[in-house]
C-alpha cells in the first residue's frame, strides 16, 4: 500500500513540476511579446511629429509667455479653492493670512497651527496670531496644531466658539496639557479626532456620536468611565496609547469597528474582560504586551490583516498553541524590525504555519520598513534567500523597503532596466525602485544583452553613519 502511495505522489510530481515548467514557459513568451509591442510603441512616438510650439524661437516663447502669465495671475488670484489652507506660524505675518482668508471667499477653510518652537515667544503675542482667522470658525473645515511650545494659549476659550464645518481635528502637543475642546455643541459635525499628548476632558468622547476616525495619545488616567458608557456607533479606526486602555475598551461601544491600532508597552493585560470587537479585520500592535497571545485572538476574533513589530516572535510562538484561531486571516505584516529581530520572527512564525490548520486561501506577508544599522551590511547578507527559502512554499510574500548589501549588476534590456542579484532568488519582484525593473528569470533573458548595454555596477553599502533608532 505504502509503494503504491510513493508512486502516485511521484507522478502528481512529476505532473506538478511539468505543468509548473509550462507556465514558466508561458510567462517567458508573454513578457518578450509584451516587450515586443513595447518597443513598437517606442518607435513609433519617437517618429511623431514634434509639436509646433516646441518649434518656436525662445524670444517668440517670451513675448507668448508675458501675454499669458497675466491671465495665468488673474485666474490663480479669483480662484478661491487655491487659498484655502492658512497656516498659524511665525513665518506667515498677518498680511498674508488676512488676504487668504479674503481670497478663499465663502470656501472651507484648513487650518495649520505650526512652527511655534521657541518656548521663549511670548504666549499673547502667539496667540494674537490667530486673530484674523477667528472670526471665520464657521468656514474652518479642519485644525491642525503640531508645535513646540505649549497650545493652551492657542486652544484657550476654543470650547466657548462654534465649528458648524469642522470635520478633522489633529492636535500633538509638546507636553501632556489639559483638553476641553471640542465637543458635540460646538462642533457638531466632527469626524476625525486625533490627540497627541493631551490629556482631554471626561465628557469629550460621549458627546462626538458622528465620529469615524479616532486616535487617542496621552493620559485619562483621570477618567472614571462605566462600561458600555461611549456609543460612537459610526466609528470605523480606532487608534489608543494611553494609560489605561483596558478601562476605555471596556467603555466604548463601536458596532462597526473595523481598525484597531494599539501601543501598550508596560500595560498589564489590556484585553481582559473586554467586549468582543467581532468586526475588526484590521489589527495592528506596536511594542509588546504582557498579556496572553489567547486574549488578544478572543478580543479580536475576526481579524483578517495583522500588523505586529518587535513582539512578533513572542507573539507567533504563542499562535502555536491556539492553531484553531484566526482562520480567517489573509495578511501579516512585519515592519520597523531590526536584522536581529527577523531572523527570529521568521522562525516562530514558519513554525506557526507548519502547525496551523489548513486554509483554502494562502497567507499573504509583507516585510517593510526593516530597521538599518552599521551592522546590516555584514549580517543583512543572505537574508532575502533565508526569507523566500522560509516561507515561499507556505505563503505569498512580498519585500518593502529592505536595503540590499550584495554586490549587483544593472544592464539595458530594450529600454528597459534589470537589475541581476547573485544570491537573490529569481521570483523576487520588487519595483519601487523608481525603475521599471523586471528581476532576472534565467540565462536566456540576456543572452542578447552585450557588453556595451550594460550601464552599471553597483554596490549598496549601508551608511555606518544612518541609524534608526528602534
Amino acid at each position: 500500500m505504502d509503494r503504491e502511495l510513493l508512486a502516485q505522489l511521484r507522478a502528481e510530481l512529476d505532473r506538478l513540476d511539468k505543468r509548473e515548467y509550462e507556465l514558466k514557459q508561458e510567462l517567458f513568451h508573454v513578457r518578450a511579446a509584451a516587450e515586443t509591442k513595447r518597443k513598437l510603441i517606442h518607435d513609433i512616438c519617437k517618429l511623431r511629429p514634434v509639436a509646433a510650439i516646441n518649434r518656436l524661437p525662445v524670444e517668440v516663447l517670451k513675448q507668448l509667455f508675458a501675454g499669458v502669465s497675466h491671465r495665468w495671475r488673474n485666474i490663480i488670484l479669483n480662484s478661491p479653492s487655491l487659498w484655502t489652507t492658512i497656516c498659524v506660524c511665525p513665518t506667515w505675518p498677518f498680511s498674508l493670512v488676512e488676504m487668504h482668508v479674503e481670497r478663499s471667499g465663502e470656501y472651507p477653510l484648513d487650518i495649520a497651527i505650526v512652527e511655534w518652537w521657541d518656548e521663549d515667544d511670548d504666549d499673547d503675542n502667539t496667540f494674537n496670531f490667530l486673530d484674523p482667522v477667528l472670526p471665520y470658525t464657521h468656514r474652518w473645515r479642519s485644525l491642525t496644531a503640531h508645535a513646540g511650545v505649549p497650545l493652551t494659549q492657542f486652544l484657550r476659550d476654543f470650547d466657548r466658539l462654534f465649528f458648524p464645518c469642522l470635520k478633522s481635528i489633529n492636535i500633538h502637543g509638546y507636553d501632556v496639557f489639559d483638553f476641553e475642546f471640542p465637543a458635540a455643541d460646538n462642533a457638531p459635525v466632527l469626524e476625525r479626532l486625533v490627540l497627541n499628548r493631551c490629556r482631554p476632558a471626561v465628557t469629550l468622547l460621549p458627546s462626538l456620536e458622528r465620529l469615524t476616525t479616532l486616535a487617542l495619545k496621552g493620559a485619562i488616567g483621570h477618567w472614571e468611565l462605566r462600561p458600555r458608557s461611549i456609543h460612537l456607533p459610526l466609528l470605523r479606526s480606532l487608534t489608543v496609547d494611553v494609560d489605561s486602555p483596558r478601562m476605555l475598551l471596556q467603555a466604548i461601544v463601536v458596532p462597526g469597528l473595523s481598525h484597531f491600532e494599539a501601543t501598550l508597552s508596560d500595560v498589564d493585560s489590556p484585553f481582559s474582560d473586554i467586549p468582543l470587537f467581532n468586526e475588526v479585520h484590521h489589527l495592528c500592535l506596536h511594542a509588546s504586551i504582557t498579556c496572553s497571545v489567547a486574549e488578544v485572538c478572543q478580543a479580536f476574533p475576526n481579524v483578517r490583516h495583522l500588523e505586529v513589530g518587535k513582539l512578533a516572535s513572542k507573539f507567533f510562538h504563542g499562535l502555536q498553541e491556539n492553531t484553531d484561531l484566526w482562520s480567517d486571516l489573509e495578511c501579516v505584516t512585519f515592519h520597523s524590525l531590526h536584522v536581529t529581530f527577523l531572523e527570529e520572527a521568521v522562525t516562530e512564525f514558519r513554525e506557526w504555519l507548519r502547525v496551523r490548520k489548513p486554509t483554502v486561501k494562502p497567507l499573504h506577508v509583507r516585510f517593510t520598513r526593516l530597521k538599518r544599522r552599521t551592522g546590516w551590511k555584514k549580517r543583512g547578507k543572505g537574508l532575502l534567500s533565508m526569507l523566500y527559502n522560509s516561507l515561499h512554499e507556505n505563503c505569498t510574500f512580498e519585500i518593502d523597503q529592505f536595503p540590499l548589501v550584495e554586490r549587483g549588476k544593472v544592464t539595458l534590456l530594450n529600454h528597459k532596466l534589470h537589475l541581476d542579484l547573485p544570491h537573490v532568488p529569481p521570483c523576487i519582484v520588487n519595483m519601487h525602485s523608481g525603475q521599471d525593473i523586471p528581476w532576472r528569470e534565467s540565462m536566456d533573458d540576456f543572452q542578447n544583452v552585450s557588453e556595451d548595454e550594460s550601464i552599471a555596477i553597483t554596490e549598496d553599502y549601508i551608511d555606518s553613519g544612518d541609524e534608526e533608532s528602534d
